[in-house]
């Protein structure tokens, strides 16, 4: 992924989330436990409790975190204002 800001996706779109770690992906293979499916506007704009994560079992996957409402994604374009996160040791 470059610099540049992504594009997001329409709400409507279909991801999986993770149940260990409540991040969302396009690509169930990219998060280590499927929870569900939820939609874009399931998750977006709605303000969490929970604190981002990197997947333990995953570790090298990028993850992106929302500026405004803090959701995880391994997707940047499942975020609105997304903002990559260091990964862990």
């Amino acid at each position: 992924m470059t610099d540049k800001t992504p594009i997001p996706l329409p709400k409507d779109t279909k991801a999986y989330i993770c149940a260990n770690c409540g991040a969302v992906a396009l690509d169930a293979a990219r998060i280590c436990k499927v929870q569900g499916m939820g939609k874009k506007i399931d998750w977006c704009c709605s303000a969490t409790l929970m604190p981002p994560k990197t997947c333990h079992n995953r570790k090298n996957n990028i993850r992106w975190r929302c500026k405004k409402c803090g959701q995880t994604s391994v997707n940047a374009e499942l975020l609105c204002e997304p903002e990559k996160l260091e990964l862990d040791d």
